[in-house]
Formats: structure tokens, C-alpha cells, sequence
């Protein structure tokens, strides 16, 4: 019996279990919230009317809301301040102030400052571009004209230093001091050698005279050269490379008398020549100019054509050496009735309208 029992135990133990067709029904979230609410029934809903001091208070909203929105659509306000400054940064006119409205086109026209010219812009902008700004003008002070000082020779005007040229703004002022050549004091100026300067040049003339003229006379005499004499550039100058001949005469314009106690004469330009061997005179008679002769050319018959420069034309004349009369084209046929030689062995043919010309330009 215990052989049964353990064999049926056996069997019993390792048989495969037969499926149930029964589906067990697993409840899940949706299934177990649809079984809770099924047997409870809808709420009623409820219906809250406003009343009417709540629609006044949201109205009010509504309408501080829209004001605030308004408020901030307007364009903002702007200004700039407009300063007139020099070139040191020192004010040169009283500040403008500018309003409108950010991004507002600016219009204005800078102040007109005499004697000064605008050179330099800081901030520059043509919109008001921010809340505040500040758009810097810087002026320069105007130039003015040149002053120009001349240190000239009081008695032969001869310029005797190059001059000295000074210039500055407008107003600001100038001042020379007194011309230092060697040899000369001055005498007097055109003006004083101080002053301000202005929209027009100005010339100051300084006249100064030799240390060693003692006496200085303006004549209007004639003298005669008693000997050949040299012509020097000034009283004890240089002296030129040509003589003034002798018992020739001549007009003197100036007379000096110098330390050493000798007299000059001016003769015109820088020309002098020393008063010991010269005696005053009277003024030459004019020579009577003689009367011409009268040419006398050779016979020529003879057709020929100008020769000079192609579309060109040239002089005639009166005669060899005159006047001129007319002007003649190269290529032109003439007809030549006489021929000159003159004293410097230059030919001349004579036209049939009693012209001259030169034979160089006539091709026979």
C-alpha cells in the first residue's frame, strides 16, 4: 500500500494543470472611477449674477488701462543745449536751447560770431536722438591781412632791406620795432609801427637816411663834366664799367654833402658822380636834327614772291630802317622796283606801293 500511495503521489505531482476559460476581469483606474461615479448624480450649477457695483469697478479697470496704453503711445520730449565755444574752449556767445520731440527733425541756425569762423562741430545731429544732448560749435578767430613793413632810403627811395611781413587774426595786434640797418637812422614812417590787424593789408614805409650824409638837397641843375668821370652806384660806391665823357652835360637831380666834406651829384637811378670836377652850366640848346637824305636805290624790275613764315606775314616800311607801314603775307607776289644796301651792308628791295622790305624775305 505505501508502494501505491508514493507512485500515486507521484503521478498526481507532475501533471499539467488544464486552462480555465473563465476571463478574469482586472479593474483598472478608468473602470474603477466610471463604477465610483456611476451611482452619484450630476450637480446642479449655480448662476452668480454681478452686481452692479462689481460691473463699475471692472469698467473703471478697463478704462485706466486703455489711459495708461494712451500715455505711453505719446512721443517722448527732447531738448539740446547748443554751445559756442573758441578754439581755447572759452563761450563765445550765450548757449541756445533746443525742444521737440525724439526723433523730431531739429531747425535752427547757428549764431553769427564776428571776426570768427566756424571750424569744428561736437555732436553733431540733424533729429532730437535722445531724451538730452549737447551739440558743441567751435570758432576760430578770422585771419586778418598781412601787415608789410618797407625799410626804403629816404632820399634815393631805394628799397634797402627786404621786407618784413607780420600776420594775425582779426583784432589781435602788431607791433614793429624801429628797422636796425648798418649805416642808416631813421628819419620818419607812413604811420605808426603798431596796431591791430584787419580785413585790409596794410604798408608801413620806414624812410631812413645814410649816417654819412650830413645834407641832402633835391636840384633840378645841369652840370658839365670838366673831365672823362667815372659813374659810381652810390657817393663812395662802386664804381660801373663805362665813363661819362668829357665837356659832356648832364641833368643832376640830387646833392649830397657827406662827412668827409665832399659833394655829390645824382644823375639819375643809382648814378653819382663826385661834385670836384664838374661846374654848373645852363641848360644845352636842342640840336636841330638834320634833314634826311634822300635814298637812292637801284633800278629793279623784277616779279617776286615773299618768302617768310608759312601763314605768317611781316612788316613793311617807310623806308630801310623806318616806320613800319603795313603787313605783308608769306607768299604774296610783289613787284620790286628798286634795290638798297644800307650802311651796315643789309639789303633792302623797294615795292612798286614804295614800301620796303628786307631782301632776306623776298624770293627773286
Amino acid at each position: 500500500m505505501a508502494f501505491f500511495d508514493r507512485l500515486r503521489k507521484l503521478m498526481t505531482k507532475n501533471r499539467p494543470r488544464t486552462p480555465s476559460h473563465r476571463r478574469k476581469i482586472v479593474p483598472t483606474e478608468k473602470t474603477g472611477i466610471r463604477n465610483r461615479h456611476a451611482g452619484i448624480k450630476p450637480a446642479r450649477q449655480l448662476t452668480i449674477q454681478a452686481s452692479p457695483e462689481t460691473k463699475t469697478s471692472k469698467l473703471d479697470s478697463a478704462t485706466k488701462v486703455t489711459s495708461e496704453k494712451t500715455v505711453e503711445t505719446q512721443p517722448a520730449s527732447a531738448v539740446m543745449l547748443v554751445l559756442y565755444l573758441d578754439d581755447q574752449n572759452q563761450s563765445l556767445a550765450k548757449p541756445q536751447w533746443l525742444n521737440g520731440q525724439l526723433g523730431e527733425k531739429i531747425h535752427f541756425s547757428p549764431r553769427h560770431i564776428d571776426n570768427y569762423l566756424l571750424f569744428h562741430i561736437i555732436g553733431f545731429t540733424t533729429v532730437f536722438a535722445s531724451p538730452y544732448r549737447i551739440m558743441t560749435l567751435q570758432y576760430t578767430k578770422k585771419l586778418g591781412h598781412p601787415v608789410i613793413m618797407y625799410s626804403v632810403d629816404y632820399d634815393t627811395r631805394e628799397m634797402i632791406a627786404p621786407p618784413v611781413i607780420q600776420t594775425g587774426a582779426v583784432n589781435q595786434p602788431f607791433a614793429f620795432s624801429t628797422a636796425v640797418i648798418d649805416g642808416f637812422h631813421l628819419i620818419k614812417a607812413s604811420r605808426s609801427l603798431t596796431g591791430h590787424f584787419t580785413d585790409q593789408a596794410q604798408t608801413i614805409i620806414v624812410m631812413l637816411r645814410r649816417n654819412s650824409w650830413m645834407a641832402v638837397q633835391r636840384i633840378s641843375i645841369f652840370v658839365k663834366l670838366l673831365e672823362s668821370t667815372r659813374i659810381l652806384n652810390q657817393p663812395d660806391g662802386d664804381p660801373y664799367r663805362y665813363e661819362f665823357p668829357k665837356n659832356s652835360v648832364w641833368r643832376a637831380f640830387i646833392r649830397v654833402n657827406t662827412q668827409n666834406g665832399e659833394t655829390w651829384f645824382n644823375l639819375g637811378g643809382p648814378q653819382w658822380i663826385n661834385g670836384k670836377n664838374i661846374t654848373q652850366t645852363d641848360r644845352p640848346e636842342n640840336q636841330q636834327i638834320a634833314h634826311r637824305k634822300p635814298l637812292t636805290f637801284t633800278p629793279v624790275k623784277q616779279v617776286a614772291v615773299i618768302d617768310f613764315v608759312a601763314g605768317r606775314s611781316l612788316h613793311t616800311y617807310d623806308r630801310p630802317n623806318g616806320q613800319a607801314v603795313k603787313l605783308i603775307a608769306d607768299g604774296t607776289r610783289v613787284q620790286i622796283t628798286g634795290e638798297y644796301t644800307d650802311i651796315h651792308q643789309l639789303k633792302w628791295y623797294r615795292m612798286a606801293d614804295d614800301t620796303v622790305i628786307r631782301a632776306q624775305y623776298v624770293k627773286l
